[in-house]
């Protein structure tokens, strides 16, 4: 017994160092420790330090406040059961807990109720009491009315569709020049430009060919002939599964005819579950898709070894010399029915928990100053882009007096510049700065235009995202009891399926996947539905 005792002991030490450590661990060298406030950050390795980044500088000259940033990487915060128990730290930044997370630590008085410090923010205050934007304050309420995060609120209008498909135009080209397109498909030279549109048929048989014929200048062991980040918020293989008919996205979740309803009970959604295990089975859809991170995915693609791919903008994902050689596809045909489906994500423009202030901090109101800084649009622009005086906005504004971003950076893509210069996190950019302050950068023009032209249309017919849902306590706790093991079911259930040696039968999805889980997937319908027609009730009442 003495010595399980001990053993205990020492695993409880060791992981009170590791957790320490985590912190500690990530402080800049030659930190002499005083600082008005320490906030801890989540951010990764090959982002700047957030100490030296120029926006904080500036922002640092400009409050006379000294915040000194740490960090985890996303998987050390992960694997932190408690970040909030860290010792020595005021804040935490892209916090991202859960409501429930965000409602159970402000009620235990771990977290600040940061309504009751408006007085210290009126940039913030000022918001929240936006009588046309009550929709604000609303989404960031808990279910005792109080706000305990600050949030990150990015108004564009590209969120709901994060999956455009792109198809290597210079593979085609190929297949044309050898005369070796598949007997199915008829398309010349001149027919691949954007806004080409396939069957799904046509499609796979492209994508077959791509697989078996050796193409010019691509290793075969690299060639990938479909890629997408399975389960990721942008870039899924949703849209593949919303061409059967059934309006998917990563949450398997809609709401459809003003109901909450989940795709997996659809008959459309195994159908498109089992064909893709044909896919895959075919190599036209490889086991990366299933396991890669995003910026594994990302990685990968410079290159060009994709036949095709899922994701927001091609820009992002191949290399500047290689983006010619791809082409936006409309969504895909659907054989049976001749029609065109598009998905829409859940994925909010008002996110909270961004930013949470501990309670333990001796000066609150202090803090909160700081962050109120962040909600005046210039400051909120150069945290999403970089410091103007850094190159991240042209010199002089527009006509209309605008920032206008600047995407030419030399050698350095977009993306580098951002990842040293723009922190993201905590900003205010509504439809309304757009529109008056700030100039949208032109690759989101790009994207939303292309929604515009190839995508939007092919929405399913009385769907709609979730909205940004208020719960009860009750109803948190019933999400927190069956909605994340649900979400792992599914997940484990849909990546076994498509990636088995053998197609799922319809008695393995009726009796494994949904007759095992039906007291959750009732249970989570329920509660959405509840807090669903809650949100209709307040709407119209505000109307």
């Amino acid at each position: 017994m003495k010595k399980i005792i001990i053993a205990v002991v020492a695993v409880v030490l060791w992981l009170a160092a590791v957790i320490g450590y985590t912190v500690a661990g990530t402080a800049s060298d030659g930190d002499d420790g005083e600082h008005d406030f320490i906030v801890l950050t989540v951010k990764e390795e090959t982002v700047k330090d957030y100490n030296t980044m120029p926006v904080f500088t500036e922002l640092a000259r400009m409050t006379g406040k000294d915040v000194y940033w740490t960090y985890n990487t996303s998987n050390q915060y992960s694997n932190n059961i408690d970040p909030i128990s860290i010792k020595g730290i005021d804040a935490i930044y892209h916090a991202g807990f859960s409501n429930l997370k965000l409602y159970n630590y402000g009620r235990r008085g771990k977290i600040v109720a940061i309504d009751e410090y408006l007085d210290s923010m009126p940039n913030f205050k000022r918001i929240l009491e936006n009588p046309l934007r009550q929709d604000i304050r609303q989404a960031l309420e808990s279910p005792d009315g109080h706000i305990y995060s600050l949030p990150r609120i990015e108004e564009m209008g590209l969120k709901a569709y994060p999956n455009i498909l792109f198809l290597n135009k210079e593979w085609v080209k190929q297949l044309i020049d050898k005369d070796d397109l598949p007997a199915s498909v008829n398309l010349q030279e001149e027919d691949l430009k954007d806004g080409l549109k396939l069957k799904r048929s046509e499609f796979k048989a492209i994508l077959q060919k791509f697989c078996d014929t050796d193409i010019s200048g691509v290793d075969s062991k690299n060639k990938v002939p479909l890629a997408f980040v399975s389960g990721n918020w942008q870039g899924n293989e949703s849209d593949l599964i919303a061409s059967f008919g059934v309006p998917e996205n990563r949450e398997h979740k809609t709401v459809e005819n003003g109901k909450i309803t989940f795709t997996i009970e659809n008959e459309n959604w195994f159908n498109a579950i089992a064909e893709m295990n044909d896919w895959y089975n075919r190599g036209l859809i490889r086991s990366s898709a299933f396991s890669q991170t995003q910026d594994e995915f990302l990685a990968k693609g410079q290159d060009g070894r994709y036949g095709a791919f899922y994701w927001w903008e091609k820009e992002t994902v191949v290399a500047k010399d290689k983006q010619n050689d791809y082409i936006v596809l409309q969504p895909l045909v659907d054989d049976v029915t001749g029609k065109q489906y598009a998905g829409v994500s859940n994925e909010q423009e008002i996110e909270k928990s961004e930013c949470v202030i501990l309670s333990s901090c001796k000066d609150i109101k202090g803090l909160l100053g700081y962050f109120d800084k962040f909600f005046e649009p210039e400051i909120s622009a150069q945290l999403n882009y970089g410091l103007i005086a850094s190159g991240a906005f042209k010199s002089q504004k527009d006509e209309n007096g605008k920032l206008v971003p600047n995407d030419d950076h030399g050698n350095q893509s977009t993306d580098d510049f951002r990842m040293k210069n723009a922190p993201y996190g905590v900003v205010y950019l509504t439809a309304e700065e757009w529109e008056n302050n700030i100039e949208m950068e032109p690759r989101a023009k790009l994207r939303l235009e292309r929604l515009e032209k190839w995508v939007k249309a092919h929405t399913f017919e009385n769907v709609k995202p979730i909205p940004n849902l208020n719960y009860t306590k009750e109803q948190l706790d019933v999400l927190n009891m069956y909605e994340s093991s649900l979400g792992n079911n599914i997940s484990a259930w849909m990546t076994n399926s498509i990636t088995a040696p053998t197609k799922p039968s319809k008695s393995d999805w009726l009796n494994n996947l949904l007759k095992t889980n039906r007291k959750s997937i009732d249970e989570v319908k329920r509660v959405n539905q509840e807090a669903y027609d809650s949100y209709l009730s307040k709407i119209s009442a505000g109307s």
